[in-house]
């Protein structure tokens, strides 16, 4: 938990938290700065916690969920991630219907509270990848998850300096299910390391990321 506030702190006041070398030449930031951030994080954001040993349900979490949305006025919820939840289910129900239904409770979750719900997963292993973006059905479990949500995003970092640059993320828009929301496409943002953010990336690195995409894109399935 505190390293998680940290963060956020360091992303608010754009300074980082320790005189460490992340930090580089940056001003440390200062105290009356740090108690304006934790007024900002008690005010902004509500942790739910499981403090024992179990992994908590996705019923569980949607309960507090619910008191945070009556007592606090909670407007986002972030699940993060999907694969540390508990995902015990009966043995005559298969891992597709358990996904299916467990999305569908999260949906009337959203709608019945007007809460928007971030719902994180990370992909399953990928055999024969080429470095590039997973795609929505490589997300361990079942194709339910780009069938039934509004939107779909992925976020890929490069790691191989030979593709492209390193400190660029790449945001895949790959399912919008509103044209109001916006369209499906690609962006890409610079990491900023002292403060923890992510800006739009100036044009030529985003040009050479866009380029470096296109290659591993169209690169053969590695053999493994």
């Amino acid at each position: 938990v505190r390293e998680h506030a940290r963060k956020l702190l360091e992303k608010r006041i754009k300074k980082p938290f320790f005189d460490a070398r992340y930090g580089g030449s940056a001003e440390r930031m200062s105290l009356d700065e740090f108690e304006e951030g934790k007024q900002w994080l008690n005010e902004t954001f509500h942790l739910i916690r499981c403090e024992d040993d179990c992994l908590p349900s996705v019923n569980w979490v949607l309960e507090l969920a619910k008191a945070a949305v009556l007592r606090y006025g909670v407007r986002g919820l972030v699940i993060d991630p999907y694969n540390e939840l508990d995902h015990q289910r009966p043995s005559n129900q298969t891992e597709t219907e358990y996904v299916s239904q467990m999305l569908t409770k999260i949906k009337r979750f959203a709608q019945h509270h007007s809460c928007h719900v971030w719902f994180v997963a990370h992909p399953r292993q990928l055999h024969n990848w080429n470095g590039g973006p997973p795609n929505m059905y490589d997300i361990s479990g079942s194709a339910h998850f780009i069938n039934k949500c509004d939107n779909g995003i992925v976020i890929h970092r490069n790691r191989d300096p030979n593709s492209g640059p390193l400190d660029v993320v790449q945001v895949c828009v790959r399912k919008v299910r509103n044209k109001v929301i916006g369209q499906i496409g690609d962006a890409f943002l610079s990491y900023e390391r002292v403060s923890g953010e992510f800006r739009d990336a100036d044009k030529d690195t985003a040009k050479k990321a866009a380029v470096a995409a296109a290659n591993v894109a169209k690169a053969p399935q590695r053999k493994g």
